[in-house]
């Protein structure tokens, strides 16, 4: 934990200097560089210092408070209990030769007092039975991290063309990406994409990844728990790749996506939107299809099904209004709460497209179809500008249940929110998130009260 803290210490004191470079550059920007070496030639300063002299750097703090308890009699172990501040700094340079650059960020998750359960915010230490309150379940510890470090090229400044990015970094391309979490999860690998007009193509591979929720990179494994329980022997997944297509004009998108976990999971994705302007209101629709198989080799799974989950909805936004309809089906015969990633483990999926999630359970079991509705209002359309609300309900039917009858499940969540408008705090928010889940006996999932507070404020330099 002192090395850590040490790393995350110099890399601040690092990125400081380097906010303060661009602030105040060493070499003045109208002015040539120094003489290249072994000649009187200069570096004209926008070929190279673009990488100070345009960088950026952001300082966030986030609060996460989360009281969810578990609703079943003489039971706790659902239950979370968490106050933390996460602390990051997130660097972007500029382009040398304005095609060069890279990107680093760290962060730290720090523990404001004792809590309980998986937080999936901070680092959680599976094999530290210490603490007796703890109920031998792990616990969640401070951590700081680098979390980010890549080289990245882009070929036109106005994002057309191809653009890359290597090394430790997020990867959102087809059905690979960093869903989640209050800093961003992050790969080691490789992403390149092409981009004409509206049009993009693009491809990603990882060997390794990192939750926010983890201290160091891992390689990607057929264990849920990546090898970190003592005895686990896991298999290592050589690597996860996707390849994605988008197509997304003005008012509506369609996009593609194909992906692979070696020799343990492939999957494929579709999703598509589009908007209808009807005067000063608009009308959205959005449907969503997933499908997936595993692979005997690394999922140990004989004979293995295709699964599915497919959804879609219908928004109409009318004033600060807007109402919300939708449906979905799942098919998991294998997974039984289906897996979107390509490894088992980690958020390491691009399944935001589902549109019939809740705060508390993504309502996406084996044999699952819900139905869900939904309201939220901008209060800035009659002028408290900043400050919104918006609650919603699902109600499924199906769910798979360990050999009982199927069984059905109900969530409502609220939430309100407030961004504050101008003065030295313009941007901060802080959002309130309460969620009932009710799931009638259900084997997968116990019922649940939750809420969640989050306060947060960002600054770029």
């Amino acid at each position: 934990m002192h090395t850590q803290r040490s790393l995350l210490l110099a890399v601040l004191a690092a990125f400081t200097g380097v906010a303060l470079a661009a602030e105040e550059p060493a070499v003045p920007p109208a002015s040539d560089g120094p003489a290249l070496k072994g000649t009187a030639q200069a570096i004209p300063e926008s070929n190279v210092y673009d990488l100070l002299t345009k960088s950026e750097t952001t300082l966030s703090a986030i609060y996460y408070g989360r009281d969810r308890q578990d609703q079943t009699p003489g039971s706790n172990n659902g239950d979370i209990h968490v106050n933390a501040l996460n602390l990051g700094l997130n660097f972007k340079s500029g382009y040398a030769w304005d095609h060069l650059g890279f990107d680093a960020a760290a962060h730290a998750a720090l523990r404001l007092n004792n809590g309980l359960g998986w937080s999936e915010v901070l680092y959680h230490d599976v094999n530290d039975k210490s603490d007796p309150s703890e109920e031998g379940r792990g616990k969640d510890k401070s951590t700081a991290v680098l979390s980010q470090a890549a080289l990245k090229f882009r070929q036109n400044a106005d994002g057309q063309g191809l653009s890359a990015r290597l090394g430790y970094t997020p990867i959102s391309i087809g059905t690979m990406g960093t869903s989640g979490g209050l800093q961003s999860h992050a790969y080691r690998g490789f992403e390149g994409k092409y981009k004409f007009g509206d049009f993009e193509v693009g491809y990603g591979w990882a060997d390794q990844f990192r939750n926010e929720w983890d201290d160091r990179f891992r390689d990607i494994t057929n264990s849920w728990e990546q090898g970190r329980t003592d005895g686990s022997k896991p298999k290592r997944i050589d690597y996860v790749n996707s390849i994605g297509l988008r197509y997304a004009p003005k008012d509506w998108f369609v996009d593609f996506g194909f992906g692979e976990g070696k020799d343990y999971r492939s999957n494929a994705q579709v999703a598509a939107s589009y908007t209808w302007k009807l005067g000063d209101d608009s009308l959205t629709a959005t449907g969503y299809y997933f499908t997936a198989k595993y692979k005997t080799a690394l999922s140990g799974i004989q004979n293995p099904k295709n699964e599915w989950h497919a959804s879609g909805s219908l928004s109409y936004s009318t004033g600060g209004l807007t109402l919300m309809g939708g449906y979905g089906s799942t098919h998991a015969p294998d997974s039984g709460e289906l897996n979107f990633r390509l490894a088992p483990w980690a958020n390491a999926d691009n399944r935001n497209f589902i549109q019939t999630w809740g705060q508390l359970d993504d309502f996406v079991w084996d044999g699952t179809k819900v139905y869900k509705i939904g309201l939220s209002y901008d209060f800035g359309k009659i002028g408290v500008t900043g400050l919104s609300a918006g609650i919603s309900a699902n109600f499924a039917s199906g769910m798979k249940n360990a050999g009982k009858a199927d069984t059905k499940a109900e969530e409502v969540d609220f939430n309100v929110g407030y961004t504050v408008q101008s003065g030295f705090l313009k941007g901060a928010s802080i959002g309130v998130y309460p969620a009932q889940l009710r799931t009638h006996g259900f084997s997968g999932k116990a019922d649940r009260n939750d809420v969640k507070v989050i306060a947060s404020y960002s600054k770029t330099f």
